[in-house]
């Protein structure tokens, strides 16, 4: 992952496209950053599982910032974030959404037996283990409360 951000990134620089390159930036240290704490050097490679969850919390951010922006008003700062995400989601793999997602977690809750509420944690662990990261944490476990009484 960290070959095509730099690769995109010397593209946008080259094609003078300030708003990517801002972006790509600040991913690219992101990334180093997270290297970093991880115990690597700034030019250390990390997983792809842990560069996902870079992104990921790149982009949750952003969603965040959309939500307040929006909140109070200032609709062209919320469009920025709004493509800053449109950026940062095609690092991301394909994620499991809407019928998909619901059937995933169908299949957890089949797996592991779950009845109640309470069996939250082994759905949304076993739905870890099958699919990692392809999934919005948030939004599986709405779909699990939902189908659990």
């Amino acid at each position: 992952m960290l070959d095509r951000l730099l690769a995109d990134l010397k593209a946008a620089m080259l094609a003078k496209n300030g708003a990517l390159t801002g972006v790509l930036r600040m991913a690219l240290t992101a990334y180093r950053n997270e290297a970093v704490a991880k115990g690597l050097s700034p030019q250390g490679i990390l997983s792809d599982d842990e560069a996902i969850a870079v992104f990921k919390r790149l982009v949750k951010s952003r969603e965040d910032s959309v939500e307040q922006f929006t909140k109070v008003g200032q609709l062209e700062r919320a469009a920025t974030e709004q493509a800053e995400i449109g950026i940062l989601k095609a690092y991301l793999p394909a994620m499991l959404e809407g019928v998909q997602l619901e059937a995933a977690v169908k299949a957890a809750i089949t797996q592991t037996g779950a009845q109640s509420k309470k069996d939250m944690g082994q759905v949304m662990k076993a739905l870890q283990a099958a699919h990692g990261t392809s999934y919005d944490g948030k939004a599986a476990s709405q779909i699990v409360q939902s189908l659990l009484n």
